[in-house]
């Protein structure tokens, strides 16, 4: 999918905030992300370093991102925003990509990855007059779990059965739409429960709270040990969170931190994509990490020291070079198989 072009971004917008810094000659990559958010901000950043470094990335956003690793090892995608789960799933041809099996397992070996980062917490949002007060309220209740096909969903619905042994769509039902839907659903008032990640701040957490206050269902102390939620935590990209006192105004439960799991996201490449290209993408992104820091603070924590901790696919060989040079130490797993 390389093709000499200009920059072609999926609106004007983002033709306007990345400029026209590079020739119109320049390499161009087919890229996705997901609906505005933490990956989509990030891969925004990337295109916007990338075209000053004379690399044109086209940005399709609102994709699901488990079938943009597909369309990677297919070569009909360059590169993509992914989730360390899918990434795990996929090599194993388990879960959304059950029914493939080991044509996933071989799609799989044709991505590799460039960095991994820190975003948000998984949110279960009710409105604050709402008869939910506990977990096992959900019963009967409406409760939007994320996109078609898509790693948010199955975390949200894994997520609700650690916590409520409940089964989608038996013991409550689990509303799966596009992001932009779940959240006009809630809006409306189409839904009982809204679970979804959000970063910290989120301007979606603020567009609700707008409306009318909110309540965030938790972990709660005697929850912590919980097997299944230990089990739900160890899945790759995945830990124990707090959203701290404070961080919104209208959550009235807010009064002492809340816990709710942190997930981490990925940047990957096709294997196919040349070497000189990924290690300029990767060196124009950390060579401006401080200005991505100041315009994004729930990205502060993302650095050189933590941009391989959540990764899992090996490093394309673009990107090993990089972290190379900057003496970064890679483990083992993530050696690019080219070596």
């Amino acid at each position: 999918m390389i093709q000499k072009n200009s920059l072609i971004l999926a609106a004007a917008a983002m033709v306007i905030a990345l400029g026209s810094h590079s020739p119109a000659s320049a390499v161009t990559l087919k890229g996705e992300t997901a609906s505005p958010g933490c990956p989509y901000t990030v891969f925004i950043m990337t295109a916007k370093y990338a075209s000053k470094a004379g690399i044109n990335i086209q940005v399709s956003d609102g994709k699901t991102l488990t079938k943009s690793m597909l369309l990677m090892g297919q070569e009909k995608l360059d590169i993509a925003s992914t989730v360390p789960a899918a990434n795990v799933f996929m090599s194993k041809g388990v879960a959304m990509y059950k029914k493939l099996g080991k044509k996933a397992v071989a799609l799989h070996k044709k991505l590799r990855g460039m960095f991994s980062y820190q975003c948000g917490l998984y949110n279960m949002i009710v409105w604050d007059e709402s008869p939910i007060k506990t977990w096992k309220d959900l019963r009967g209740k409406k409760i939007f779990t994320g996109p078609p096909s898509g790693a948010a969903a199955k975390m949200s619905e894994d997520y609700i059965k650690a916590m409520t042994g409940f089964t989608p769509n038996k013991e409550y039902t689990a509303v799966r739409l596009n992001w932009g839907g779940g959240q006009d659903a809630m809006r409306n008032g189409q839904l009982d429960g809204y679970m979804r990640p959000l970063t910290v701040p989120s301007a979606l957490m603020d567009e609700l709270t707008s409306i009318r206050p909110v309540r965030i269902l938790g972990i709660d102390d005697d929850q912590v040990d919980n097997p299944l939620l230990k089990k739900l935590l160890s899945v790759p990209g995945r830990s124990m969170g707090v959203l701290k006192v404070g961080e919104y105004k209208r959550v009235t439960n807010l009064t002492k931190d809340i816990r709710s799991p942190a997930y981490a996201l990925s940047q990957s490449v096709g294997v196919h994509v040349p070497e000189d290209v990924v290690y300029k993408i990767t060196k124009a992104f950390w060579s401006n990490i401080e200005e991505i820091h100041k315009n994004t603070p729930y990205l502060s924590g993302m650095t050189l020291k933590t941009a391989l901790q959540k990764l899992k696919a090996p490093l394309h060989m673009g990107a090993y070079k990089y972290y190379k040079e900057q003496g970064v130490t890679i483990p083992k797993g993530l050696l690019p198989p080219e070596l």
